[in-house]
């Protein structure tokens, strides 16, 4: 991406890019910088748009053809036409000695085969840029730049805690922080609470069911509960961290249980809602302490093999649910 930028600031643009990936918030902006800095915007009479598997090839030939009206550049886009997979020989050979000078060809795509004749010969002839889902301490150090320009600011667990709940997906996460930012107006600190109070009430509410059910043994009911925020989009990685946050709680309230508190001062020395913890009072019956700190244990060990790559996040949840929930753990 810095170097197409780059490539737009040297106004030295060259005939070809493929832009392809997973990330369509990176390609979104891609996109819109290069239509800014060859046309000044998509209506322009210098910038063409072509979506869809039956474009005519022919037409956008004769487009990158045509020189550009009053302006330096004719950029031509291909969305999602699925040309990669294709081996048309006379587009190919346009893409490599028939691209004017005054055109410039940008080519869009969910995925692309590295070893496909098309990618090569756009790698080749021009330039190829990826746009995958970055890593989560380039997430982190991304979000705190959009926090900072806000006037926010945010501890480690509750970045943590936000990205578990926002997933990978830019798109998303850029969202997510456009209600927090209206959500907090007036608040310097993001906290938990925050972010909580802004995603559907439903996943709380499904995720103490899911705890009620690993406690009583119902491990139908467990994955049914769990495949049902899946279905919904919910992050498996927030819903880990939801369940080792609830099991922390349980582990305090417990404690708190033993020394003689009751409910009511238990949820004023946590800061927590009488009802949170009256649920939690109620949940730790079915949980012994080792239990429950196997289970904040096990969960952060999940957590562990799902960033190093060792286990799929989706089944490590999953594998988690299982095991408490038949009742193995001790």
């Amino acid at each position: 991406m810095k170097n197409i930028k780059q490539d737009i600031k040297n106004g030295k643009m060259k005939k070809v890019y493929l832009v392809y990936g997973e990330e369509e918030y990176l390609k979104k902006n891609i996109k819109k910088s290069i239509i800014t800095g060859l046309t000044g915007d998509a209506d322009s009479m210098n910038c063409s748009i072509y979506e869809g598997k039956n474009i005519d090839l022919k037409e956008i030939m004769n487009m990158c053809d045509t020189l550009p009206f009053l302006g330096d550049k004719r950029l031509v886009i291909m969305e999602n036409t699925g040309i990669l997979k294709k081996t048309d020989e006379k587009f190919m050979e346009y893409v490599k000695t028939g691209i004017p000078d005054t055109s410039c060809l940008v080519i869009m795509e969910q995925e692309a085969d590295k070893r496909g004749k098309m990618y090569k010969l756009i790698k080749s002839e021009g330039y190829v840029c990826e746009c995958s889902h970055p890593k989560e301490s380039d997430l982190s150090k991304w979000v705190l730049g959009m926090l900072g320009r806000e006037g926010k600011k945010i501890t480690k667990p509750v970045m943590d805690y936000f990205l578990a709940s926002a997933g990978n997906d830019m798109e998303k996460i850029s969202s997510e922080l456009e209600k927090l930012f209206c959500y907090t107006i007036g608040k310097e600190v993001i906290e938990i609470e925050d972010i909580d109070n802004i995603c559907s009430p439903e996943i709380n509410g499904k995720i103490f069911a899911m705890i009620d059910a690993m406690g009583a043994r119902k491990q139908k009911e467990a994955l049914d509960l769990y495949y049902d925020l899946i279905n919904t989009r919910e992050a498996p990685m927030k819903i880990l961290y939801m369940i080792s946050r609830q099991f922390n709680i349980m582990l305090q309230v417990k404690e708190l249980v033993s020394q003689g508190y009751s409910s009511k001062d238990i949820a004023s020395k946590m800061g927590m809602s009488p009802f949170v913890i009256g649920g939690a009072v109620r949940q730790c019956g079915n949980f012994s302490n080792r239990m429950i700190r196997t289970a904040i244990n096990e969960s952060l060990a999940v957590e562990e093999d799902i960033k190093s790559g060792r286990m799929e996040e989706k089944t490590g949840v999953e594998m988690l649910l299982i095991r408490f929930s038949a009742g193995k753990v001790k």
